[in-house]
C-alpha cells in the first residue's frame, strides 16, 4: 500500500513570523548617534586663553575710551636700563677693567671685568642676594664663572651679596676674567631661588 506524505496543512498565517530588526540594528539609530557625539565634543572644547590681537579698551576718567597696550618685556636690558619684576628694580650701572697688581692679575690675554650693579628690594620681604647662585655669565655664549681674583682687584669694592629689607637697597659688583678680545657678556640675575625668573644684561665690549 503507498503511503502519501501528509499535505502541510499549517497556513501562511500560522506560519513562524520573521522577527523585525531591533532598534539598535537599525541604520539610522547609529547615524543620529554618530551626529549627537560629534555635536557635543565640539561644544566641550577646553578654552584655552590666547595672546588678544588687539588691546583692550578701559574707559578713562574722564569717559573716553583709551587703549591699555600691552608691554612686551625685553629678553635684554643695557646698561643704564632698570629692569623691574614684582620683587625687585635691578640695574646695571656700568663696568670697570681693573688692572690688578703684581700679585693679582688676570692670565695673558684676559683681562678683568667688573660690572657694578644696583638692586632695590620693592617687595614685602627680605630677599637673600648671592654673587655664586643669584647670577650666570657668559662671555660670548660661553659660560664663565666669578672671579675672585677679579674681585679683589679693586681696593674698596663689595660683591652682591646680602639680605635686602622691603625697600632697602644693595649695591657692589659681580666680576669676571675673560678674555680681551670679549664681544659681549650676558649677565643673567635671579632674584629669587626655585624662580623661573631672570634679569638678562646685555653688555658690549666698547
Amino acid at each position: 500500500m503507498d503511503t502519501y506524505d501528509s499535505p502541510d496543512t499549517t497556513s501562511e498565517s500560522s506560519k513562524a513570523k520573521k522577527p523585525k530588526k531591533t532598534i539598535f540594528k537599525r541604520w539610522w539609530f547609529w547615524t543620529i548617534i554618530v551626529i549627537l557625539i560629534i555635536a557635543l565634543g565640539s561644544g566641550c572644547e577646553e578654552d584655552k586663553p590666547k595672546k588678544a590681537k588687539k588691546p583692550i579698551k578701559a574707559a578713562s576718567s574722564q569717559g573716553k575710551d583709551t587703549v591699555k597696550p600691552t608691554p612686551e618685556a625685553p629678553e635684554f636690558f643695557k646698561v643704564g636700563e632698570t629692569a623691574e619684576t614684582k620683587k625687585v628694580k635691578a640695574m646695571v650701572t656700568g663696568i670697570e677693567k681693573p688692572v690688578g697688581n703684581a700679585f693679582n692679575k688676570p692670565a695673558d690675554g684676559n683681562e678683568f671685568v667688573m660690572v657694578n650693579i644696583d638692586i632695590e628690594n620693592i617687595s614685602d620681604e627680605d630677599l637673600v642676594i648671592s654673587s655664586l647662585f643669584s647670577f650666570n655669565a657668559y662671555v660670548d655664549d660661553t659660560a664663565t664663572d666669578f672671579s675672585l681674583l677679579a674681585q679683589t682687584a679693586k681696593d674698596g669694592t663689595k660683591t652682591m651679596d646680602g639680605k635686602i629689607a622691603p625697600g632697602k637697597k644693595l649695591s657692589g659688583s659681580i666680576s669676571y676674567e675673560v678674555p680681551k678680545t670679549w664681544k659681549q657678556l650676558e649677565v643673567h640675575f635671579e632674584p629669587e631661588a626655585f624662580r623661573d625668573v631672570k634679569i638678562k644684561w646685555n653688555i658690549e665690549n666698547k
